[in-house]
């Protein structure tokens, strides 16, 4: 461990902090520090005295927290807690930590760095300034209109997005914060969003507490543990549910189930009654990327794909002589896993589907949809096995991965003879990404999928199959059977006219919305459509960054289309 400095101050050298009182607790009273000496680290804190005894020792082991961290984890940490900086103590000054080796000195309490502005709402209904805190969302849209507080859907997400995000470092770093409440947490809708824990003397700190763990009232957990991260995982499931349906005690999923089914699955079981089973915030993480994603391709796509403004394509679709597999090349080329190949049963095709086409359609669509997603999405595709075929319901495996660090053919980001739009183009494919081009990782994605679409309409699949996360579950990459079915599939069509027009670099996932067409022969069209010969796409990618942008997979959810 790093040797850590502790900053020790007694309270008659933080000037008229009485004058400045900022709030009144059951276990101490915070003050506004007008003159904080020089050696402190920041100039704005808040001074937290004591009313009860504490341990002091654990305390003082919080205060070194920030100093032991790596300077990523610091910077993103720092920026989202109220964290203790100094002790404050009267009595002798101590000669060596731990406090309790100093019988002379009495700690009454700690500095913090103190919320500032961005966390404070200014309302002339409420008639002055307010902490911006949590529990204002959980208030019907009239209210929150009524006093000058908005926020919409996409930003609501995006602020469950930086707390999970905050709770998983901290869990990592053993710390958690027991008392989660709205209460606790302040919030800022600037830029992307942000969180900021307050209170966070409370937190049990590897596993030691300065204070008795307490819990507000409507946010206990049912176990008698406090203070794990089985408790911050309900009451963060609590969080989810309660910002969405715009209540301070409810348990009502539907609000967030209208926003994202999965969402409001894993919130309900986070109020499971075996802690075990509840996720923890880092598994929330991708289903709240993708549910932002979906919300902002819901705003900027019109309702019909085959209506989203495409560029020319450099290769002209072309008819294939062999049927692709059920939902086109699109969303489902990503091949199926080895064992799938030799043993699952061939799937009936739909009724009036061509007797063979059907049934081999029906049969790729199972091995690719169950290789991408490892559990049984083939109902979502056949509709001979009960699925009700709702486009809006299926899901996919992502057809198309790849890594913009390998030396390609050239790209280039300016427009064709016939359009202006920024694309990224290379022989057999061209990706316009005109709509999302303010994004700075734009031009990197677009030529990602411009080099994997144009390996495939090439037939250099070798080359396309190179694209793709090495971790991905969508084709077993060290199994040559997994491989060719993989091509053999690939081989049956071509696609064109592709539209970036969604793109999420925000979390540990992008999420990349591409719009395209497809041609196939009849009998390989969708499990519900199996006779559609063109279909247009709309498809979001998860992608990770693996020696450049490369395809992982392609959600659930992910997936829609439309008749050409």
């Amino acid at each position: 461990m790093r040797d850590v400095r502790v900053p020790w101050v007694r309270p008659d050298q933080l000037g008229e902090y009485r004058l400045n009182r900022l709030g009144d607790g059951g276990q101490g009273v915070v003050y506004g520090v007008p003159r904080p000496p020089d050696r402190l680290p920041g100039t704005y804190l808040a001074f937290k005295e004591y009313k009860t005894r504490v341990d002091a020792d654990v305390l003082h082991d919080m205060c070194c927290f920030l100093d032991l961290l790596s300077q990523r984890d610091r910077a993103f940490l720092e920026a989202r807690l109220t964290w203790p900086v100094a002790m404050v103590y009267t009595g002798s000054p101590p000669k060596a930590p731990p406090p309790s080796a100093n019988p002379g000195t009495t700690v009454v309490g700690f500095l913090m760095n103190r919320v500032t502005g961005e966390f404070e709402f200014s309302s002339p209904t409420l008639g002055q300034t307010k902490p911006q805190a949590l529990e204002f969302l959980l208030n019907g849209d009239d209210y929150t209109a009524k006093i000058g507080l908005h926020a919409d859907d996409q930003q609501r997400l995006r602020l469950l997005v930086d707390l999970a995000q905050t709770l998983d470092r901290l869990h990592r770093q053993q710390v958690t914060v027991g008392d989660l409440s709205p209460k606790n947490v302040m919030f800022t809708l600037t830029g992307q969003g942000r969180c900021l824990l307050i209170d966070c003397d409370s937190m049990r700190y590897r596993g030691r507490d300065v204070l008795t763990q307490v819990e507000t009232t409507a946010w206990e957990v049912p176990e008698n543990d406090k203070g794990t991260v089985a408790s911050d995982s309900f009451k963060f499931g609590l969080i989810a549910l309660r910002v969405f349906n715009r209540s301070q005690d409810g348990t009502d999923a539907g609000p967030l189930r209208g926003v994202s089914t999965e969402l409001a699955n894993l919130a309900m079981r986070s109020l499971s009654g075996e802690p075990h089973r509840r996720p923890t915030p880092a598994d929330w993480l991708p289903a709240l990327e993708l549910a932002i994603n979906r919300l902002k391709t819901r705003r900027t796509t019109p309702a019909t794909p085959h209506q989203q403004p495409t560029a020319t394509p450099r290769t002209q679709p072309v008819t294939a002589t062999a049927g692709t597999t059920t939902g086109s090349p699109g969303p489902y080329a990503a091949g199926p896993a080895p064992a799938a190949v030799p043993t699952q049963p061939p799937v009936p095709g739909p009724a009036g589907s061509p007797s063979g086409g059907g049934r081999l359609a029906g049969t790729l669509v199972a091995l690719l949809v169950m290789a991408v997603l490892g559990y049984g999405a083939v109902n979502h595709f056949d509709s001979s096995n009960g699925s009700d075929g709702s486009p809006s319901q299926t899901a996919s495996g992502s057809p198309y991965g790849g890594s913009t660090s390998d030396s390609g053919p050239g790209l280039g980001s300016q427009g064709t003879e016939d359009s202006e739009s920024p694309r990224a183009e290379v022989p057999g494919a061209a990706v316009d990404y005109s709509q999302v081009a303010g994004d700075p990782e734009a031009e990197e994605v677009a030529a990602m999928f411009a080099r994997y679409f144009g390996a495939i309409n090439n037939r250099d699949y070798d080359t396309a199959l190179s694209y793709y996360d090495p971790a991905t579950t969508a084709v077993d990459l060290d199994s040559t059977a997994s491989r060719n079915k993989w091509k053999e599939v690939m081989s049956t069509t071509k696609d064109s006219g592709f539209v970036l027009s969604g793109l999420d670099t925000s979390g540990k996932y992008t999420f990349a919305t591409l719009n395209f067409r497809s041609r196939q022969s009849p009998g390989y069209g969708p499990a519900d459509r199996p006779n559609d010969t063109c279909d247009d796409w709309t498809v979001t990618y998860q992608l990770t960054r693996t020696d450049g942008y490369r395809i992982f997979k392609a959600p659930r959810d992910g997936v829609s289309y439309a008749p050409c």
